[in-house]
């Protein structure tokens, strides 16, 4: 009986060890995986941020009535859709602002909506063209457009895809000081149909003009440039060239799902002709479930082959990037793994062998309340790759496409630096 009683004790503590072990495995999992809930925002540098945007503002109001040209200016206020991620909420902003200028009206600018926290953030704290080149604050929208006034009109514009830009740039022509569109104009809808190839090459130019990220971003986009070993495409700076590959969790395998339910293409601007071309073979079909999933939910195999393509063209080509929001460990793994294996490298055609060197977004150095920019480093990162392999289906990947092909970097921004899986 002694002995069967022993027996229980070990059996009891060896127990209770696994459940002690468990939980701490599962804690950690859960720190790892919920980091950004624990980091703290810099509310500082927003409020900061803020008053910047405040005093830039009244600044430039004054030095309109300096100019002859300018003393009866214009303004248009946008409504924005709400809840939308970083990648679509940027460049819609960037549309508004396009479109603004082109009516040759100032841009209201609105803060930036961070969903997950519900709040309201200063514009300038990611993008500066759009919050600091003939725009203004929507703070001061009460002084310039007060309520009531004969001199502001508030309008909804609705039109056919085909009509849509014409549509909007005559509304904007109206004689009223202010013009406050009531209803959001741009959606993915229109962005990816043919209509959006008519409006990209403008668009284009103004992004290259335009387009600016904040210095927070950009201080973390050179830190992660040198700490990693990066080098921005066709800089004398040191570091290896790179490919910048996206790559979205499983939890994307339901929106392929629906994609393929209902027969949707690419997405934005990944469906400019010139984008398409590099469409990793056999070519997308809608109308085909199979098709939409190959592309949209990609293979390892499929993603090696993209790859291939790219190191075969730039055998010099040694080092990968990877842009994700979440990509499971093991993935990764398998990925590294294929990367990393000369016999594989050589079935391949790759002259130098295998990759040498492998990171991912995790890898960015960053400070606790860093976070909410990462997600503007990763589009930059890709954006100054060599070479980008990203998802047709992904709004974020057509937004790196939209920058590179109209960014300060030319020849990055040419179809063949480019493949969509």
């Amino acid at each position: 009986m002694k002995s069967a009683s022993s027996y229980s004790r070990l059996r009891a503590q060896v127990l209770l060890l696994a459940i002690v072990v468990a939980l701490y495995l599962l804690y950690s999992n859960y720190s790892s995986t919920n980091s950004n809930d624990n980091s703290t925002p810099p509310y500082s540098l927003y409020a900061d941020l803020n008053e910047k945007e405040e005093e830039i503002g009244q600044k430039f109001l004054e030095s309109l009535q300096l100019i002859e040209a300018q003393k009866n200016p214009k303004y248009v206020l946008f409504r924005q859709h709400e809840g939308t991620d970083f990648g679509n909420q940027t460049q819609e902003i960037l549309l508004h602002h396009h479109l603004a200028l082109q009516s040759s009206r100032f841009y209201i600018y609105q803060p930036f909506y961070w969903k997950s926290r519900n709040e309201q953030l200063p514009l300038s704290a990611f993008l500066l063209g759009a919050s600091q080149e003939r725009a203004i604050p929507a703070s001061f929208v009460e002084k310039l457009c007060p309520k009531g006034s004969d001199d502001v009109a508030h309008i909804k514009i609705q039109s056919t895809h085909e009509d849509l830009w014409n549509t909007a740039l005559s509304a904007l022509k109206r004689k009223e000081k202010c013009i406050i569109v009531d209803n959001p104009i741009i959606d993915t809808a229109y962005l990816s149909s043919p209509a959006a190839e008519s409006i990209w090459p403008l668009f284009q130019k103004h992004l290259s003009r335009w387009f600016q990220w904040s210095p927070q971003i950009l201080d973390i986009v050179e830190r992660t440039q040198a700490q990693l070993n990066l080098r921005r495409h066709f800089s004398n700076l040191q570091g290896e060239p790179y490919i910048a590959l996206h790559l979205h969790r499983k939890e994307f395998l339901e929106h392929c799902k629906t994609a393929a339910q209902q027969h949707l293409g690419f997405m934005n601007w990944a469906n400019l002709p010139a984008i398409l071309s590099t469409t990793l073979p056999p070519r997308l079909n809608p109308g085909n479930d199979s098709s939409v999933m190959e592309h949209c939910s990609p293979s390892l195999s499929r993603v090696m082959d993209a790859i291939d393509r790219q190191v075969r063209r730039k055998p010099y080509l040694r080092s990968v990037h990877i842009i994700h929001d979440g990509v499971a460990s093991t993935d990764l793994r398998k990925l590294e793994n294929a990367l990393k294996n000369p016999e594989r490298a050589q079935r391949a055609g790759w002259t130098y062998g295998p990759i040498k060197s492998l990171t991912h977004s995790t890898m960015v150095p960053h400070e606790p309340e860093e976070m909410d920019f990462l997600v503007g480093v990763d589009v930059e990162l890709a954006r100054r790759a060599e070479v980008f392999i990203g998802n047709g289906y992904s709004s974020l990947s057509s937004y790196i496409v939209a920058l590179r092909m109209g960014g300060d970097l030319v020849v990055a921004g040419i179809p063949e630096a480019i493949t969509l899986l």
